[in-house]
């Protein structure tokens, strides 16, 4: 019987080399794609994490700077008296992060909880004396201390360093300080913690506070007005392709950061200090 043809082959040699290589160009455009776009990710994922973190941070220090010097009933005040933006407010050395601390009076406690006592002046729940502290901690973490009770010298801590937003490279603060007499609470000049006299406010604030004080005199040397915050923030990850090094003027302090891949954003805000009344 005659054999017959078979009808079945193989790939060559060629083919097969043809096929591999084809393979493996579609495979390199792949991994591109998938290199490239979790670069897109790490990016925009860092500046959304960035923005975020800067967005709420102004928004909540800038909130209870306007709240600095409030107080219930002005003419019941003691002698003694408080001010808005405190002597523990201070300039970091060397370029280092400021602190800002802040009084005011209010009738709800650093937790949220509402004062039970009654003031008889209003017959609504008595406002007492808040005091808070934004600081940088060695994590470098923006953390705030609430303070609270019934006089200046008799706070209770009840919330210490607690977070607010981490990756914070430098935070400042500058004071807009109105140096004319009698003030006009316009800003003519500017000046670091160490140049301002935080007890001139309390004569805004109360006349009987400022004869009963003696700070009559002192106005002259300027009272803080307006309050300006600084803040530069890194990324918790990097997110550029190389390493970078970029010089950041944060308020009256020059940083420069490790160069590295991390992205960085700037936020600047400007608060007036509404509890001001001559």
């Amino acid at each position: 019987m005659a054999m017959t043809e078979n009808k079945y082959r193989g790939f060559t040699l060629i083919e097969l080399l043809v096929a591999m290589t084809l393979g493996l160009l579609i495979l390199l455009v792949m991994t591109q794609l998938f290199a490239g776009s979790k670069q897109t990710y790490r990016v925009q994922d860092g500046l959304t994490r960035v923005q975020e973190d800067g967005r709420l941070a102004m928004h909540f220090v800038s909130r209870e700077i306007r709240k600095a010097g409030y107080r219930s009933l002005v003419w019941n005040e003691p002698a003694s008296g408080y001010h808005p933006v405190t002597a523990a407010s201070t300039d970091g050395a060397n370029g280092g992060n400021d602190t800002l601390q802040i009084m005011y009076e209010d009738n709800v406690s650093c937790v949220g909880i509402l004062n039970n006592a009654i003031d008889p002046e209003t017959g609504e729940a008595r406002a007492l004396y808040k005091r808070l502290t934004f600081a940088v901690n060695n994590s470098g973490n923006l953390v705030w201390t609430c303070q609270y009770g019934a006089s200046p010298g008799a706070l209770s801590t009840q919330i210490s360093q607690q977070g607010i937003i981490d990756g914070v490279e430098s935070f400042q603060v500058l004071y807009g300080v109105d140096t004319d007499f009698p003030p006009d609470f316009s800003v003519n000049s500017w000046s670091a913690a160490g140049g301002i006299r935080p007890e001139n406010t309390v004569c805004l604030q109360s006349s009987y506070l400022c004869e009963a004080e003696s700070l009559l005199n002192t106005m002259q040397n300027g009272v803080p007005v307006v309050v300006k915050i600084g803040l530069l923030l890194a990324s918790p990850e990097n997110a550029q392709t190389e390493d970078l090094q970029t010089t950041f003027n944060v308020l009256d302090v020059q940083v420069t950061p490790a160069a590295d891949r991390k992205l960085r954003k700037q936020f600047t805000s400007t608060v007036t200090i509404r509890n001001l009344t001559l």
